[in-house]
């Protein structure tokens, strides 16, 4: 057992009289707290009668699991809530922490239309497989120009997948339009462009195979050469 879980242990009573305090502030001291540990999870048993709707009873006690998350990094909390008397609950919920985002976090202001923070992610993901991005935005058009870039000719198929994971998985909802482009270091042009309707659904199936960043000649006995692994499974 960790020290983190020995010391929620210990202080499961405060956490309890917590909750029991908010619920009476709520009009809902009738309901009785139980509270134990299972792994990374704070379990809460909230038993009585008539027992709340579950919804509201989680937006009443948002301050509290709030305080409870930042005090004791106790961040997922299961609650069931059980009728007086009885031993199956009635409902079950689940709460999360999230965080307040950090407005100088590259993510967040990809997430809203950075063009420079969309280039910094792009290049994040692309470090381990030697390649690096280059991004125009024109919000106006929602059109988004990623030229990849190696010291090969990255592969179209893969570089389209590529883009196609990061927007399905950050979910950049301004881009309805890209133009893609691969490109050797050194050179003057691009050796094939691309362009794609997002609004397609084509566009956004997987392909059915894995696929390699760079292509390769096949070996002699026929058989393709291992892809290599993918910086977004």
């Amino acid at each position: 057992m960790s020290a983190h879980s020995v010391d929620v242990q210990a202080a499961l009573p405060e956490i309890v009289a917590r909750l029991q305090a908010a619920l009476g502030s709520l009009g809902l001291g009738h309901l009785q707290v139980q509270a134990r540990l299972s792994g990374q999870r704070l379990l809460l048993r909230l038993e009585g009668d008539p027992l709340p709707d579950p919804e509201r009873l989680l937006q009443g006690l948002l301050p509290t699991l709030e305080q409870l998350a930042l005090s004791y990094r106790q961040r997922l909390v299961e609650l069931f809530g059980f009728p007086l008397g009885e031993g199956i609950p009635e409902w079950h919920r689940e709460w999360r922490y999230q965080p307040p985002p950090n407005p100088n976090s590259p993510l967040y202001r990809a997430q809203r239309g950075d063009g420079e923070a969309i280039q910094y992610v792009l290049n994040y993901l692309l470090r381990p497989q030697g390649l690096q991005a280059r991004v125009h935005l024109h919000p106006k058009l929602s059109l988004l120009q990623v030229n990849l870039q190696a010291a090969q000719v990255p592969d179209p198929a893969w570089a389209k997948d590529f883009v196609r994971r990061v927007l399905t998985r950050l979910e950049w909802t301004f881009v309805q339009r890209l133009r893609l482009s691969g490109q050797k270091l050194g050179s003057f042009l691009p050796a094939w462009s691309q362009e794609f309707d997002l609004k397609q659904p084509v566009f956004w199936q997987s392909p059915p195979a894995r696929l390699s960043p760079f292509p390769s000649p096949a070996p002699d006995t026929g058989e393709p050469s291992p892809p290599s692994p993918n910086p977004l499974d």
